[in-house]
């Protein structure tokens, strides 16, 4: 996942005084459910420190950041850059912000609060608290997240674009979401338009920015950016489909290539995905 992007301006800071979690700030935190929580369950000591250093709760990693799961709260998960964890944070003196977005409405796998731990170098760790999405990501990510730009060479525990495993996940993704009925669509665009009136931009270059939930037949949103610029629902239809990923699917040229019919079925699910979205936004009269 790519880096939160930043508003510039500060947040109120809720600073650790005791064993018992107490935070000073104005009453915003009140509404901060997470930080509510961390409070109740004196969090950053008891339950911080094994989570950062225990890799079972590492949900997964990109080349430049980690998440992880949050025992015991299934709303939130973590998110910090991938650097070595150490053993000598000062959780006593723990600081913790509310950053959440009270004119958001709706998830988008926002940022609602940080914490940030000091260390004995004088370089603190932040640790973002992100809300809880649900699903798997569609498609293939952005050949840019797979190698390193100044080299050309594969970021670390990465495969190859065209990898076979790349191809087979992105015709995976792209059939189960053709399945999805047309009300899945119509949520999708409703969540966007409401991400849009908080200010927050998707951006559609990166497929994985939507996960797909089958179990619940949705689409969820992640990794929006804070822009105002007005959503186009052509740039979401070509992240849906993933469609710039297609001709590397269907290339008879690389050392891994699909057989006719596994390319006539991604063929006809990127159809299927287009006639339902479409349809979407004629339901909900969008042009």
């Amino acid at each position: 996942r790519s880096p939160q992007k930043q508003i510039g301006l500060k947040s109120d800071t809720f600073v650790r005084s005791s064993n018992n979690v107490s935070f000073k700030g104005n009453e915003s935190a009140d509404n901060n459910s997470f930080i509510k929580w961390a409070q109740e369950t004196d969090f950053i000591k008891t339950q911080l420190p094994e989570i950062l250093a225990n890799p079972n709760c590492k949900l997964g990693s990109g080349f430049s950041h980690s998440a992880y799961i949050i025992p015991g709260n299934d709303d939130y998960i973590l998110r910090t850059s991938n650097m070595k964890i150490q053993k000598n944070y000062d959780f006593e003196n723990a600081k913790i912000k509310d950053t959440e977005d009270k004119n958001l409405n709706v998830n988008i796998g926002q940022e609602v609060a940080n914490i940030e731990l000091e260390t004995e170098d004088g370089f603190p760790i932040r640790i973002e608290v992100l809300k809880k999405q649900t699903g798997k990501p569609i498609g293939v990510p952005p050949s840019q997240a797979i190698y390193i730009e100044e080299t050309g060479k594969l970021r670390e525990g990465e495969i190859p674009y065209e990898a076979i495993e790349r191809k087979e996940q992105y015709a995976s993704t792209i059939h189960k979401t053709a399945q999805l009925p047309v009300s899945a669509y119509e949520k999708l665009i409703d969540d966007i338009r409401a991400a849009e009136k908080a200010g927050y931009h998707f951006d559609h270059l990166n497929s994985n920015n939507l996960l797909l939930d089958e179990e619940k037949g949705s689409i969820n949103l992640i990794d929006m950016d804070r822009n105002k610029v007005p959503a186009n629902l052509g740039n979401v239809l070509y992240a849906l489909t993933n469609i710039n990923y297609f001709s590397t699917f269907a290339s008879q040229y690389d050392p891994c290539p699909m057989g006719n019919e596994e390319i006539g079925k991604a063929i006809k699910d990127t159809m299927e995905i287009t006639d339902k979205f479409i349809q979407a936004m004629k339901n909900k009269g969008e042009k």
